[in-house]
């Protein structure tokens, strides 16, 4: 490790000559160079949509990427305020061609522990292949991998093979909590035959992976109240209920601690069964216990028994505590009860469970746990709704001769273990009578050890520079073929 070149990613401005010199998809050098300039003054803008003292910071990231827009010819750009974080609309249409519309996101993960970065996690480092810095992989890195696309067509050729819109929020990481109202209210503007999402990842950087799924969420804080004010335990402890105690009481209650079953009634009563056809897709993915240690780290697995590792982490509901806070936690001793404690908790979510019910379900077993010494607030923080798309669309097809193209190799088909919620919404919204469901295109080029939403954050070069040449064979696809009716699945 010691070995390997370790560069300060260029400013945008150190290169010029050469910018726009190869052609699509051979990338010239130079032009990879200032590619990855580009995406690292982006990377630069700490866009952390979670804290309040980033807001302007997230508006800087929307105003580099409209102007970044603007600049590659897009003849409509929009940058649109929202009650929370902005949104950016763009569109390059006129053909007579089908509809692309790309979609992602610039806002980040707060960057804490600091202390565990290897370099500043807002000052791109490139170390080896690898480029370091939060938003690299999740989703500034993997979104500029679409927009480069464009880049590379409109730079030699004046014009794309599709008509071609640009949505990006500022928001995702927060859950898109005004995504769904600018898709309601723009539908029309957002009209489109295929939606493309590049905010996965690959197995590994021989293996692409098309998604044909995504978890839902429900996000939730708890908080248990007991005396008026913070009590000494030595004078109080025994005559009241401290509320740390109460909470951890009622988050073990949660989760069978031995086969790691949800243990909220009515949990699983909407958990659409895993047919057999699907099971035996998932278990060509060389997703192993041993993949999972090394990723991982840890000691020995866990999960919920009966599931292969691959089905754990992608079709399976969960329920993590993502953070507990209450009392004294300073170094040294204060024997002190809390007069209050919380929790935060997350419950993946998978079809056909609805994210409000679970909720409703979840505060009505806490309910009936607590005790008459404190009082339970639960307070909801996000949700999202799960989805499943069907991958016998042409468009999805045209993503596996896509990655054939720009990877060499074939994909494997899962289901994605995080949340999207804005896919639900693009479906419900962005559908047209009489053609079924929108096609929901999730392809990806980070990797499992790419550290998102953790210190140290990377995207493997060498798949941004392929992944740019996948997206332009996609389109070069897309506008070749005819793609407006569901095909025979592989084999029939």
């Amino acid at each position: 490790m010691d070995k390997q070149k370790n560069n300060t990613c260029p400013s945008v401005k150190s290169v010029s000559k050469g910018f726009y010199a190869g052609l699509r998809p051979q990338l010239a050098r130079q032009n990879r160079a200032a590619r990855l300039a580009g995406l690292c003054d982006w990377l630069r803008i700490p866009s952390v949509s979670t804290l309040p003292e980033h807001a302007e910071d997230v508006c800087r990231a929307a105003q580099w990427l409209a102007d970044y827009l603007h600049g590659l010819g897009l003849e409509r750009v929009d940058l649109v305020e929202t009650k929370g974080h902005p949104i950016v609309h763009a569109e390059h249409t006129g053909l007579d061609a089908p509809t692309l519309l790309l979609y992602g996101h610039f806002d980040v993960q707060p960057p804490d522990p600091l202390e565990e970065w290897r370099s500043p996690p807002f000052e791109p480092q490139v170390i080896g292949d690898d480029l370091y810095g939060r938003g690299t992989a999740d989703d500034k890195g993997q979104f500029f991998a679409l927009l480069a696309a464009l880049e590379s067509y409109l730079k030699t050729s004046s014009r794309l093979p599709v008509n071609v819109k640009v949505l990006a929020e500022g928001e995702e990481e927060v859950l898109s909590p005004n995504l769904p109202i600018f898709l309601r209210q723009r539908k029309d503007d957002l009209r489109a035959d295929v939606v493309l999402i590049a905010d996965q990842e690959m197995l590994d950087p021989q293996v692409p992976v098309i998604m044909y799924g995504v978890r839902g969420n429900a996000y939730l804080e708890l908080e248990v109240r007991g005396p008026k004010r913070d009590l000494h335990s030595g004078t109080f402890g025994g005559a009241v209920d401290n509320p740390f105690n109460v909470l951890v009481r009622l988050l073990a209650a949660l989760q069978d601690g031995s086969t790691r079953r949800v243990l909220i009634p009515g949990f699983y009563d909407r958990v659409r069964p895993l047919a057999a056809e699907e099971r035996q897709l998932i278990a060509k993915a060389p997703i192993t216990e041993a993949v999972g240690l090394y990723l991982t780290g840890a000691p020995a697995l866990g999960g919920e028994s009966g599931y292969s590792l691959a089905e754990r982490v992608s079709v399976r509901p969960t329920l993590d505590i993502h953070g507990i806070l209450g009392g004294f936690t300073g170094e040294g001793g204060k024997t002190v009860i809390p007069s209050k404690a919380t929790a935060k908790l997350s419950m993946r979510l998978v079809p056909d469970q609805d994210p409000e019910e679970i909720i409703r379900l979840a505060e009505a077993y806490l309910r009936s746990l607590l005790p008459p010494t404190v009082t339970l607030e639960v307070r909801v923080i996000g949700t999202a709704m799960p989805v499943v798309v069907d991958t016998n669309v042409a468009p999805i097809r045209f993503a596996a001769q896509a990655y054939a193209r720009g990877f060499d190799a074939s994909p494997v088909y899962l289901r994605g273990g995080g949340s999207l919620p804005i896919v639900r919404d693009m479906i419900d919204v962005l559908s047209q009578p009489g053609r079924g469901d929108i096609p929901i295109v999730m392809i990806g080029f980070g990797l499992p050890d790419d550290n998102t939403h953790a210190p140290n954050e990377k995207l493997h070069l060498p798949n941004f520079y392929k992944g740019i040449e996948t997206v332009i064979h996609y389109m070069d696809i897309m506008a070749s073929s005819p793609f407006s009716t569901r095909i025979p699945r592989m084999g029939d």
